[in-house]
Protein backbone atom coordinates (compact mmCIF):
# COMPACT_ATOMS: atom_id res chain seq x y z
CA UNK A 1 0.00 0.00 0.00
CA UNK A 2 1.01 3.14 -0.90
CA UNK A 3 2.36 5.83 1.97
CA UNK A 4 0.90 9.37 1.90
CA UNK A 5 3.30 11.82 3.09
CA UNK A 6 1.92 14.47 5.43
CA UNK A 7 2.09 17.49 2.94
CA UNK A 8 0.08 15.49 0.36
CA UNK A 9 -2.31 14.49 2.93
CA UNK A 10 -3.14 18.01 4.14
CA UNK A 11 -3.38 18.95 0.53
CA UNK A 12 -6.04 15.97 -0.16
CA UNK A 13 -7.76 17.36 2.96
CA UNK A 14 -7.89 20.84 2.00
CA UNK A 15 -9.20 20.00 -1.57
CA UNK A 16 -12.07 17.95 0.22
CA UNK A 17 -13.09 20.55 2.77
CA UNK A 18 -14.37 22.59 -0.36
CA UNK A 19 -16.61 20.04 -0.85
CA UNK A 20 -18.45 20.63 2.35
CA UNK A 21 -20.94 23.06 2.97
CA UNK A 22 -20.16 26.36 5.29
CA UNK A 23 -23.09 25.07 8.02
CA UNK A 24 -24.49 22.26 9.15
CA UNK A 25 -27.76 21.10 6.06
CA UNK A 26 -30.11 19.07 7.76
CA UNK A 27 -32.58 17.17 5.27
CA UNK A 28 -36.16 16.77 5.48
CA UNK A 29 -37.80 14.14 7.40
CA UNK A 30 -38.48 10.77 6.29
CA UNK A 31 -40.29 8.28 7.67
CA UNK A 32 -41.55 4.64 8.30
CA UNK A 33 -44.12 2.55 10.16
CA UNK A 34 -41.95 3.17 13.26
CA UNK A 35 -39.50 5.37 12.80
CA UNK A 36 -38.65 9.16 11.54
CA UNK A 37 -35.75 9.58 9.77
CA UNK A 38 -33.26 12.55 8.92
CA UNK A 39 -30.16 13.02 7.36
CA UNK A 40 -26.90 16.22 8.34
CA UNK A 41 -24.57 17.04 6.25
CA UNK A 42 -21.88 18.48 8.33
CA UNK A 43 -20.02 21.85 7.56
CA UNK A 44 -16.81 22.87 7.16
CA UNK A 45 -16.81 24.11 11.10
CA UNK A 46 -17.96 20.60 12.15
CA UNK A 47 -16.37 18.42 9.82
CA UNK A 48 -12.90 19.86 11.76
CA UNK A 49 -14.00 19.17 14.79
CA UNK A 50 -14.91 15.60 14.17
CA UNK A 51 -11.58 15.20 11.97
CA UNK A 52 -9.72 16.51 15.26
CA UNK A 53 -11.43 14.42 17.93
CA UNK A 54 -11.14 11.36 15.63
CA UNK A 55 -15.02 10.70 15.65
CA UNK A 56 -15.35 9.74 11.91
CA UNK A 57 -16.06 5.92 12.56
CA UNK A 58 -18.26 5.79 15.54
CA UNK A 59 -21.70 6.63 16.48
CA UNK A 60 -21.99 9.30 18.53
CA UNK A 61 -23.88 10.26 21.57
CA UNK A 62 -25.96 13.72 21.74
CA UNK A 63 -23.52 15.55 23.60
CA UNK A 64 -21.55 14.73 21.04
CA UNK A 65 -23.33 15.47 17.93
CA UNK A 66 -24.57 18.78 19.58
CA UNK A 67 -20.76 19.69 19.82
CA UNK A 68 -20.84 19.76 16.24
CA UNK A 69 -23.23 22.37 16.40
CA UNK A 70 -25.77 19.78 15.27
CA UNK A 71 -29.28 21.14 16.60
CA UNK A 72 -32.59 19.20 16.87
CA UNK A 73 -34.92 18.55 19.39
CA UNK A 74 -34.07 15.63 22.04
CA UNK A 75 -34.83 12.22 21.11
CA UNK A 76 -32.38 12.26 17.77
CA UNK A 77 -30.27 8.97 17.44
CA UNK A 78 -27.11 8.61 15.74
CA UNK A 79 -27.58 4.98 14.03
CA UNK A 80 -25.78 4.38 11.43
CA UNK A 81 -22.18 5.67 9.83
CA UNK A 82 -22.55 6.15 6.05
CA UNK A 83 -18.92 4.56 5.12
CA UNK A 84 -18.11 6.37 1.93
CA UNK A 85 -18.77 9.74 3.73
CA UNK A 86 -18.51 10.09 7.55
CA UNK A 87 -19.36 13.46 7.84
CA UNK A 88 -22.72 12.50 6.59
CA UNK A 89 -24.87 11.50 10.03
CA UNK A 90 -28.08 9.16 9.86
CA UNK A 91 -30.00 10.22 12.67
CA UNK A 92 -33.54 8.57 13.35
CA UNK A 93 -36.45 8.78 16.26
CA UNK A 94 -39.63 6.72 17.32
CA UNK A 95 -42.43 8.06 15.97
CA UNK A 96 -45.41 9.03 19.08
CA UNK A 97 -48.05 7.73 18.97
CA UNK A 98 -51.25 9.70 19.19
CA UNK A 99 -52.74 9.35 23.03
CA UNK A 100 -56.49 9.41 21.55
CA UNK A 101 -55.91 6.80 19.10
Amino acid sequence: MEQISDERQYVLDQKQKDNYPLTNQISQDFEDDTHIYRIVRLGKESVKIMQDLKWEQRLLKEREWRRLKVYQSRGWLHYAIFEKEPYVLLFKRKIKKNKRS
